[in-house]
């Protein structure tokens, strides 16, 4: 089986709206060769359709039943041929040098290497009240470093960190917040390098952003008590502790906005609404720490 040299995969559920603009962008990368994408669908829209009509290159899988990011993410690494593996998702478009500066950046030994995400959609305002609520940590005007995670939106490593760190969790979300936990736990952190970038759809209805937290906010505390194996006492504290969450949240996304010297007057503009978003996130982690390790298969529907 020959390497490509670099396989990007894609997780798509219900991407009608935006999986042809995330695959045009590849099309336009700069690396010409040795470049294979992998899409997963799993989706109950016309997805597939798009994808098989107008990408006829992209190596298509596509499942009856729901599969979760790290379910499908799983299965896409059993089909990729390269030893490196690029993670982004159907609502993003790649600038057209992502793939060629992942490839120069996996010139290091580093671990996992991500990049920064800007906004998509910059002309609606409930986009960037989410833009800030969920990617404030890796907006552009970030600095090369080391950090705690990269979303798996914009995320690259080499098979043997899956293959030591994997697989992904199954049946839920935010089993890229998991594998990065699994690799702390031995001193290993991502890389985050500027000059790959992003840029992130998001969604443009106030009612799907509450929704999108809340679930978040759940899937989230979920993996946490069950990934990190906490104790009774441990959830109690995080449960009372609850209400000081969304301050603390959006302290943090002050921080980042100001910090990195971008979008500062829209944050200020929009920072009642970007904290009433943590707000919703944090009554979705709560109800996770109440719950405990249980999984939650709620019904998702792609908010855009």
């Amino acid at each position: 089986m020959n390497d490509p040299g670099l396989s990007i995969i894609i997780v798509s559920y219900n991407a009608s709206r935006t999986i042809a603009r995330c695959l045009a962008a590849l099309e336009q990368q700069t690396v010409k060769s040795g470049v294979e994408i992998i899409v997963v669908d799993s989706s109950t829209d016309d997805t597939a359709d798009i994808i098989s009509a107008g990408f006829p290159s992209v190596h298509l899988h596509t499942f009856a039943a729901r599969k979760y990011p790290g379910d499908a993410r799983n299965y896409a690494i059993s089909q990729a041929r390269s030893n490196l593996l690029a993670f982004i998702d159907a609502d993003c478009l790649a600038r057209p040098d992502w793939a060629q500066q992942i490839l120069a950046a996996h010139q290091t030994d580093r671990a996992a290497i991500g990049g920064v995400i800007d906004n998509a959609n910059p002309n609606h305002l409930v986009g960037w009240v989410y833009y800030f609520c969920e990617f404030a940590a890796w907006m552009p005007g970030s600095k090369p470093g080391v950090v705690e995670e990269i979303p798996g939106a914009c995320l690259s490593f080499r098979r043997e960190m899956f293959d030591r760190y994997g697989p992904f969790l199954g049946g839920t979300y935010c089993s890229d917040t998991a594998f990065h936990w699994r690799m702390a736990r031995d001193g290993h952190r991502p890389w985050l390098d500027p000059t790959i970038r992003i840029a992130h759809i998001n969604p443009t209805r106030l009612w799907a952003l509450w929704r999108h937290e809340v679930h978040h906010g759940r899937y989230f505390a979920s993996v946490r008590v069950e990934e990190q194996a906490f104790s009774p006492l441990r959830r109690l504290v995080y449960i009372v502790a609850a209400p000081l969450l969304p301050f603390l949240l959006f302290s943090r996304i002050a921080v980042c906005v100001c910090k990195k010297g971008r979008y500062r007057c829209r944050f200020l503009c929009l920072a009642p609404l970007v904290l009433l978003g943590k707000m919703a996130w944090s009554w979705g982690e709560l109800q996770g720490y109440l719950r405990g390790s249980d999984k939650i298969h709620a019904c998702w529907v792609n908010p855009l």
